[in-house]
């Protein structure tokens, strides 16, 4: 491992000469955990870019944080700060990513194997923090956090459970690096900070030795295509739009062929451009419940008067609610929320997308 000030210059040297004006630096939060000072403010516009009930997900509650409080995972966390003409600094965009060890990436030559591709956990973000956390606590030495989970169990639980039993050496070091979350100032998009975020990560795993980076992706657009399926979407073209939008369908990208073949969503899009592979969906890479109360607060909607308004449908159409489930498209939801009528509860499972990139 190189040391921390040699990392933290090459990725420096590197986006500056690739894209920063000279006003702008990246710093990593173990070089400056101050510049994420300003982050405490929950309405600060960075925490404003992502929908509310994200940051009620069990995991990110309890672990998401871990990330700046562990001093050897906080070189992994990259933050842009922005000088004004009287030297006064404000963070403008960061980049949050985690180490993690991979035992099927261990012996394998080419990670373009799709044996190893496809053993990426299909619980995305969640399983991939409470994973990467656990293994930092038992190689550091240091007790696990009593929010851990023993095990982040998915679709594939016999594997997710043999990981965690193969990776409870203390001597196994990371091999791989999965980006956590880019989030960039509204003001200050496309303006190539992202771009240039996400080869900053690929730099500091070169630096590391990790051998790929992996990311559980939001696709940006999905949530005005909550009734498409993800599978869909992410088959979907600048040429061949998905259909069904709560919004006006959007032409193809200007400066973009119809013909073109390059993913319809803009942030899937970005990734593919700097050499990126999509692998799969993680179908329920995070997971959100409460009750109507709460949902109200996160959405606006008011579930209780629609719940109400569905039942007077009921009785005048018995089939227009199957059960007592129903499901409603809500702001910034790349699915529609499941809502229980019985119990007054909703519940919220994200779909992502696993992608990689070579970092070689």
């Amino acid at each position: 491992m190189r040391n921390q000030t040699s990392i933290v210059s090459s990725v420096i040297h590197q986006c500056m000469q690739m894209r920063f004006p000279w006003r702008h630096t990246i710093y990593t939060a173990y070089t400056r955990p101050d510049c994420w000072d300003a982050l405490q403010d929950p309405k600060h516009p960075l925490n404003a870019a992502w929908p509310a009930f994200l940051d009620h997900d069990a995991i990110q509650v309890q672990l998401a944080d871990k990330v700046l409080d562990y001093p050897s995972l906080r070189r992994f966390q990259l933050a842009v700060m922005e000088r004004d003409s009287d030297e006064n600094e404000t963070i403008i965009a960061h980049a949050r990513s985690i180490p993690f060890f991979w035992p099927e990436l261990e012996g394998v030559t080419d990670v373009d194997f799709p044996h190893v591709l496809g053993t990426l956990p299909d619980r995305g973000w969640d399983s991939i923090v409470a994973r990467a956390i656990r293994q930092h606590c038992i190689r550091e030495g240091l007790p696990l956090p009593l929010s851990c989970p023993q095990h982040i169990t998915t679709m594939d639980k016999g594997s997710d459970l043999g990981f965690l039993c193969s990776t409870a050496d203390s001597s196994i070091s990371p091999n791989a690096l999965s980006a956590l979350s880019i989030t960039v100032r509204a003001d200050r998009r496309n303006c190539g900070f992202a771009e240039t975020l996400i080869e900053a990560m690929k730099q500091v795993a070169r630096e590391e030795g990790l051998r790929i980076l992996v990311a559980p992706l939001r696709p940006t657009r999905k949530s005005e295509y909550p009734w498409v399926s993800m599978e869909n979407y992410v088959g979907s073209t600048l040429s061949d739009p998905p259909a069904t939008s709560l919004l006006t369908p959007a032409a193809a990208a200007p400066g973009h062929p119809l013909g073109s073949t390059l993913p319809f969503d803009p942030w899937l899009r970005k990734h593919v451009r700097l050499g990126g592979s999509l692998v799969k969906i993680a179908p329920s890479s995070m997971i959100v419940q409460g009750n109507f109360a709460e949902w109200q607060s996160w959405t606006g909607i008011d579930f209780d008067s629609l719940v109400r308004d569905r039942r007077r449908a009921a009785q005048r159409e018995p089939d227009s609610i199957e059960g007592e489930i129903l499901e409603v498209a809500i702001p910034g939801g790349l699915v529609p929320l499941v809502v229980s009528i019985h119990d007054g509860t909703c519940t919220y499972t994200e779909p992502n997308v696993w992608l990689y990139h070579k970092v070689s």
